[in-house]
């Protein structure tokens, strides 16, 4: 007997499989033509009589006529001959080692033949509606539109042996179950359930490139092929002996854009498994209800695709209204049912518990200087050694925002207009990293310079050294090898209105800088932990340095800590005092804080600040310029005197600017010019509406 050749294509397996199917069909109708002689359909057009039979099987056999009628035995014998010969054939595929989608199923479920069978019988419907009708007829029943248990016990479990296999076969520990390869009606009786296979296996029909299940791309995405990436060595090394293991689970933690999907990409391709990469956060605002059901169905495509699961910022899914940080329910039940390799991403500092497994933890750092340098010069050949290291000086990105900048800015430039030059590079970078952080903070216009700041000499040159050292310090750093964050961290203190938000947007527009008002009331949460996570959010987003933070009235944030803790409040209140005390300090950019009250401001958190700023209350002298400068020169007189103004008020220039607004408003209501009547009118006013019974003293 000549060996059976494999299966070479999807069409010639299933034109194989289509055969048996129909000549089994046939004979289970046959042999109930012999056992009750002259069947007739029930009283109803929905199903066909014998004759239409006949030419249904005579066209499933590539006949064009019934002709002569065979008998059961006869079919059965056709039956024997194709299901041998298509089984051979399968087996022949196995050995070789060729990939086809159907023949995967088996080996890659481990189906037994009846398993198999019973897939094929709820399969096959979707290739050949006309099996529909050969079902209809042998069910007797003209609602049948599938594959049901009455169905299946005539074709596949037939003997009394067999049928002890139907209920296992079907139960949730069979592979048809448990990887979703078969879903089930609603029924009271397993006899009467129908069966459909699921809708993902019609897919692999067509014989087209095995691609994942449509229903999952809200969830999950496949990536495959060998990539390219700038990582350590060791770190490569590790990542890949860690994803050939069924005994551990790999986490690679850092910041977005450090690279951790394609390191895992990487180690994946070494192994020539695809990579399947599913979203931790979406996965878990499923209902509870559904979670398993979508487990089992990424289980099923990580064994169809030969792929291996990543579940991406698995730390946007940690619980953490409870008193743990636990990692969700749905990683132990992937951990339990695939049993093959894991792998998770972590951009947060602060690690979940794992306890499923040991863990293999790889931490991604920020490329040095140097190498950064080199990157933008690769990835944008037409930089000058200056303009790249001046970028790299900048910006302490990843190689993926790197390329992702480029990018942008070449795709928003005129094709004649030459490839982009260095600023903008540097727009395109704040631009990736834009909506990071806008979700937790407000951009702030930043129109004045140094020049248009009324403060002390002292004040000035504080503001000179924090410019000079947020520019230079990564180059300083890199050059003396100095050790620590190369953040820079200020507070700035003092009077309301004294030009403290001003001095953060000047210190921002000399550093070329968006600055970013922090929204306390969106990072302050009552839930536990959110607080510390959407901290976390904030300064992560900022690390690379193409924003300053600025946070104003941060003595309500970083307040000093309880040592009479009290309640759970206080011993949280005290944790996310100490979270904000260590990452302030590893901070890589530029933080601004402000406060009215620098006596509530941690002493602790005192010593992190690399400048501490005092903004006095302005003398006379500031308060008669800022009346100047701030005073609308089309609306004044000339005959304002400015010093006896300075002299008779103590205002902030906060609260000029206001006194100014509002003679404004009143001069043009009644077309009149802002004199000094109207400006003592206003500002005795003003006192008065803050509860002053006189003007003497600061307006606070």
């Amino acid at each position: 007997m000549a060996e059976a050749e494999p299966y070479i294509d999807v069409a010639s397996h299933l034109r194989d499989e289509l055969r048996r199917a129909w000549l089994r069909v046939e004979y289970q109708i046959r042999l109930g033509w012999t056992r009750t002689p002259g069947a007739q359909p029930l009283p109803t057009d929905d199903v066909v009589a014998p004759s239409d039979m006949g030419r249904l099987f005579a066209a499933a056999r590539g006949e064009l006529t019934s002709g002569d009628e065979a008998g059961a035995s006869i079919v059965l014998e056709r039956y024997l001959t194709a299901h041998r010969e298509t089984e051979a054939r399968i087996q022949a595929t196995i050995r070789a080692g060729l990939r086809s989608p159907l023949v995967d199923m088996i080996r890659v479920f481990e189906l037994t033949p009846r398993q198999w069978a019973t897939l094929m019988y709820a399969l096959l419907p979707e290739a050949d509606p006309n099996l529909v009708q050969g079902y209809r007829y042998l069910a007797r029943d003209p609602s049948c539109r599938g594959l049901d248990g009455r169905l299946l016990a005539q074709l596949v479990y037939d003997t009394p042996d067999s049928r002890s296999l139907m209920a296992r076969d079907l139960s949730p520990s069979s592979p048809l179950i448990r990887f979703q390869l078969l879903e089930f009606a609603p029924a009271e009786s397993v006899m009467y359930r129908r069966m459909r296979a699921a809708t993902r296996l019609v897919y692999l029909l067509d014989g087209t490139r095995v691609a994942l299940d449509p229903d999952l791309a809200e969830i999950a995405e496949l990536r495959s092929g060998a990539v390219a990436g700038a990582f350590p060595a060791v770190t490569i090394d590790r990542a890949t002996s860690a994803m050939h293991s069924n005994e551990v689970v790999l986490c690679v933690q850092g910041q977005r854009g450090l690279g951790k999907k394609l390191l895992l990409q990487q180690a994946s391709a070494h192994w020539n498994k695809r990579m399947l990469l599913i979203d931790a956060r979406r996965l878990q605002q499923v209902p509870l209800s559904s979670q398993l059901g979508l487990i089992r169905a990424l289980i099923r495509e990580l064994r169809l695709l030969d792929a291996l699961p990543v579940f991406v910022d698995i730390d946007d899914a940690v619980n953490l209204e409870a008193d743990k940080d636990e990692l969700p329910g749905y990683f132990q039940t992937l951990v339990d049912e695939w049993g093959g390799p894991v792998a998770i991403t972590i951009n947060r500092e602060r690690m979940p518990r794992i306890h499923q497994r040991p863990i293999v933890h790889l931490t991604l750092e920020v490329p040095a200087l140097q190498v950064r340098t080199t990157m933008w010069q690769q990835v944008v050949p037409s930089l000058t050694a200056i303009e790249a290291e001046s970028l790299s000086g900048r910006f302490a990105i990843p190689g993926g925002i790197i390329v992702a900048a480029a990018q942008a800015a070449t795709a928003g430039r005129m094709p004649d207009s030459g490839p982009p030059e260095g600023e903008d590079l540097a727009r395109a970078v704040a631009g990736q990293l834009h909506q990071r952080i806008s979700r937790l903070g407000k951009k702030l216009p930043a129109p004045f310079d140094l020049d248009d700041l009324i403060v002390d000499d002292d004040t000035r040159a504080a503001l000179l050294e924090i410019t000079a050292a947020a520019s230079q310090r990564r180059r300083i750093r890199d050059q003396f090898k100095l050790r620590g964050a190369q953040g820079i961290s200020v507070l700035f203190s003092g009077h309301p209105g004294v030009g403290k938000t001003m001095s953060g947007t000047v210190l921002a527009k000399r550093l070329g800088l968006d600055i970013y008002e922090i929204d306390l009331s969106q990072v302050v949460s009552k839930w536990l932990g959110e607080t510390e996570k959407n901290l976390s959010d904030v300064f992560d987003a900022a690390e690379p340095g193409h924003v300053v933070l600025l946070f104003n009235e941060a003595d309500s944030l970083f307040g000093k800590r309880t040592s009479d803790v009290k309640s759970s409040n206080d011993r949280y209140a005290n944790l996310e005092t100490n979270y904000l005390l260590a990452r302030l300090e590893r901070f890589g950019g530029l933080a601004i804080l402000t406060t009215n009250l620098t006596s509530a401001i941690d002493q602790a958190f005192k010593r992190r600040f690399t400048y501490d700023v005092f903004f006095s209350f302005p003398s006379p002298e500031m308060r008669a310029e800022l009346w100047r400068r701030t005073l609308p020169e089309r609306a004044r007189s000339a005959e304002i005197n400015y010093e006896a103004l300075s002299e008779n008020y103590e205002l902030s220039g906060g609260f000029i600017k206001v006194a100014c607004e509002r003679a404004a408003y009143v001069a043009g209501a009644n077309n009149v010019e802002i004199d000094d009547t109207l400006l003592r009118a206003t500002i005795e006013r003003m006192y008065r509406e803050r509860g002053k019974v006189s003007t003497a003293g600061r307006l606070e």
